[in-house]
């Protein structure tokens, strides 16, 4: 994809919610405006602390695949108490985060043409917990298990709405 097409993908998108808040202020209906508003500033802002996160590599392999998978739903959240656990505990899970990325991309939605996924760190002073979840997940809990072996995993939630997986990853085990 160019940097045209990425252009214009993220000016589609930007168009598509402008209008739907046009069409709120048009009907008169302020509370669904002001909601809509409030939704747009708390996912852009997440989006930004994503995008700054010290884990560069894994950054920078989310937002290539999010700017090539059009018609695809990508939301993001980021936790943390500490500014210093933030850099250091990012910084030092990165090669970690970008692994379990290519395991999820290429074995859990590899089959899925417009992807629905979330992504979520929770940066504590000894653990980065990496949340991911995607809809439309076709392959079983086993299956999953195997592909994730190598890495402390929970799968929160698995049924036909969603799949929802957690990761811990031990930052002491990580500074040895």
């Amino acid at each position: 994809m160019d940097d045209l097409d990425v252009y214009l993908k993220s000016r589609h998108d930007f168009v598509n919610q402008f209008q739907l808040l046009y069409t709120y202020k048009q009907l008169g209906k302020e509370s669904k405006v002001n909601s809509l508003i409030d939704e747009l500033y708390q996912e852009l802002k997440q989006e930004q602390l994503f995008l700054n996160a010290p884990c560069r590599k894994f950054v920078q392999e989310v937002f290539s695949h999010k700017i090539s998978l059009s018609g695809s739903k990508w939301t993001f959240e980021i936790e943390c108490n500490s500014d210093e656990d933030y850099q250091r505990n990012l910084f030092l899970s990165d090669n970690i985060l970008l692994n379990i990325y290519h395991k999820w991309m290429n074995h859990i939605v590899n089959e899925i043409d417009e992807l629905d996924t979330h992504i979520g760190l929770i940066i504590e002073q000894e653990f980065v917990t990496l949340i991911m979840s995607a809809k439309g997940i076709t392959i079983n809990e086993n299956e999953i298990k195997q592909i994730f072996s190598n890495y402390n995993i929970e799968i929160i939630s698995y049924n036909q709405e969603i799949c929802e997986l957690e990761f811990f990853i031990n930052i002491n085990e990580l500074e040895v």
